[in-house]
This record gives structure tokens, sequence and C-alpha cells, in this order.
């Protein structure tokens, strides 16, 4: 694809007017998708976990050691993260870069299994698997019982925020479920223990503890000093820095406004080197700061995987108001990774 256009800042440009204008309804769209209430699947029980192989990954005990030559062979925590659809897991599990944990804790007849786990940027990811002979997320409480079809134990603001996928049924009494946390810290821990807790499994209540070490994969920091004005002066972006890790990254940048109110929000939108678009996780606000100049926002925007071959990206930023009115546009920033 010829990107060429991704330097022009016109703003009376018809093509580059239209691909921003195909992006933002792109945007919205995606915003919507997920709001959706997703169907529940039950995940059909298939050779790649049967027999002795089953065995392999999903046995008692505790063993914290890289994806080994069984698992290469028959790779069934990637056939796992694919038919989960976990992303991260899928992007990592392709590369061997997910460890085999199969750490186990039993309650009130349930055996609840951390098969598998992975730290890529600040993402911590695992796996459970749960066994009981009367399991069944058909005869849950649904009025009263998560979603999901588990609790994770603890108060709610001692819980990482992050992804909680469904229990999928593999067969009676057996189910499957990925999980994600992201780390807030400001100096990410090279290496980890994930306390993890479960109350509620299904239609059971019972206590399974864990406690999950994980390594985080190698990252590559790319300090930055790229800033970005709308025309009319009352808004500021400036980029600090962008963490590269091997499935995920982060962006961390600094927003500011002359005007005294948060009743706006920031969109950015990146592209690569070859004109493909680089996959939006998520964008907060981690600290914000009223001052008599205005308003100052530290945030930071979480990316899926950049490709080792990309040398710049070119960023997009849009202030927008809450209401979706009112929109402006800041110049684009060429940010250069090599």
């Amino acid at each position: 694809m010829d990107i060429k256009w991704v330097d022009k800042k016109e703003n009376n440009d018809p093509l580059r007017t239209g691909i921003l204008s195909a992006i933002q309804k792109g945007m919205n769209e995606g915003r919507r998708t997920k709001r959706k209430e997703r169907a529940k699947v039950r995940l059909k029980v298939s050779a790649w976990l049967s027999g002795t192989a089953a065995s392999v990954v999903l046995v008692s005990g505790f063993v914290f050691s890289p994806i080994n030559t069984v698992l290469a062979d028959v790779p069934l925590i990637g056939k796992l993260y694919e038919e989960l659809d976990v992303k991260i897991g899928k992007e990592l599990a392709a590369s061997n870069l997910v460890t085999e944990i199969n750490q186990k804790a039993t309650s009130n007849g349930v055996d609840v299994t951390v098969t598998s786990a992975y730290y890529d940027g600040n993402v911590i990811g695992v796996t459970i698997k749960a066994e009981g002979k009367d399991l069944s997320v058909e005869a849950m409480d649904k009025e009263h019982s998560p979603e999901s079809g588990y609790t994770i134990g603890g108060a709610d603001k001692d819980q990482l925020v992050g992804m909680r996928g469904q229990l999928q049924e593999l067969k009676e009494g057996s189910y499957v479920a990925a999980l994600e946390f992201e780390l807030k810290e400001k100096e990410l821990p090279k290496n980890y223990t994930l306390p993890l807790q479960f109350t509620l499994i299904a239609n059971k209540k019972g206590d399974w503890n864990f406690s999950v070490p994980v390594k985080q994969l190698p990252v590559e920091t790319v300090n930055l000093n790229e800033s970005s004005n709308s025309e009319d002066g009352l808004y500021n972006i400036n980029l600090d820095k962008l963490i590269i890790a091997k499935a995920t990254s982060t962006l961390y940048y600094t927003f500011a406004s002359i005007k005294e109110d948060l009743n706006q929000d920031v969109h950015l939108v990146v592209f690569d080197e070859h004109g493909k678009r680089v996959p939006l996780r998520s964008n907060g606000v981690e600290k914000s700061i009223k001052h008599s100049e205005g308003v100052k926002q530290y945030r930071e925007l979480q990316l899926g995987k950049i490709p080792d071959d990309v040398n710049y990206l070119m960023i997009y930023p849009e202030v927008v108001s809450i209401d979706r009115v009112n929109r402006t546009e800041l110049s684009p920033i060429k940010v250069r990774l090599q």
C-alpha cells in the first residue's frame, strides 16, 4: 500500500479526509460491537484434548517451565487460546512464548487448574480448567451469578483490571476459560507473582487460591519527545515513550488543554509504515490535573502487536467532545522506532 498520504497535513485533502472519516466510522462500529453481549458458545471437545495428550497439560502439581517438545508437537495451549479467541495468547503461543503452569487447587469437590500463563508488556494472561462431577453452567443461579461463570475473590479495589473470559464447556463437568490482568505500576517488575482466588466456579462455591509466577517477556523502550497542537492552540499532545513488547505495546502521552473542563476525550489512530492500522486495546487516563492554565492529563494508549520490520509509526490525534458533536484534529505525528 502506498502510504505517502500519511504525511499530508492539508485539512482540505479529500483523500485524507475520506480515510479519516472511514477510520472514525470503524471505531464507532467497534464500540457498538463491544457493547453487545457475547453469545455463549460451547467449546467442542476434539482430539487435541483427549487421552494421554490431555494429561501432559492438565496434570496436578506445579510446574514452571517453558513449553516443552511434546507441547510443540501437540500445540494444546495454542489451540486453546485459538478456541477461546484470545488474541495476545494466540500471538505468543505461535512463538512458543506461553509458559505451562499446571497449578491445581481443590475445594467443594471441584478441581481448578491454572494451566498456562504469559506476561507481555503490562498484560498477564492465564488459562484455567475446572473439573467436577456436578459442575454445570446450566445449574448456575443466572440472576445472581456473573456472566463469566466464576467469581474472583478479594475487594474490587484489590483486583487488577483486564479481560474475564467466559467459562466454555469441554465436556460434561469440565470447563475452561482465559483471563487477562493489566499491571498499572509505573515501573513494571521483571518478575511477578499473580495472586489469584476464585470463590465461585459455575454452580459451586468454594475457595481456590493460586500464586502464579510469571516472567516478563523482553521489551523495548523508545523514549519520545514528539508534540502536536491544534490550529486554534487549545490542545496539545506530547508523546513521552513507547514500550514495545512481543504481542502488545503501550504509548505514554500527555494531553494538555487550556480549557478547564474535562468534557472531552482524546482519540489516537495509529498506522505503521506499511499503512496497516495498529490494533487498539484501550485508551485511558492515568491522572488528571486541573490548574490555572487549564487541564493536563497523563494517559496510556494500549496497542496490539507492532511488527518487527516497522521503522516508524504515523499517529493521528483527535479531540472529541463527550457528546461526540465537536471534533478537533491535531497535526499527525511521525514516530521513528529505530
